[in-house]
């Protein structure tokens, strides 16, 4: 079974939680690269990035 990694829904970062405490988040080729990876060697869950869902957050809030 390959493993899977969450791939952000809107930048299409990728986030890398083999790295430490807290995980980072970087482009997919780095990401592959770095774990030396083949396309078919990983699966992905959607997801969002902390920076994306801080900016999701504001474009869906309400304006008086």
């Amino acid at each position: 079974m390959s493993p899977t990694a969450t791939q952000c829904q809107f930048c299409w970062r990728v986030e890398d939680n083999r790295t430490g405490d807290s995980p980072a988040w970087s482009d997919l080729p780095t990401f592959m690269q770095k774990h030396n990876l083949a396309s078919h060697d990983l699966s992905f869950a959607g997801g969002y990035c902390p920076q994306c869902t801080q900016l999701y957050g504001r474009l869906t809030q309400e304006h008086p």
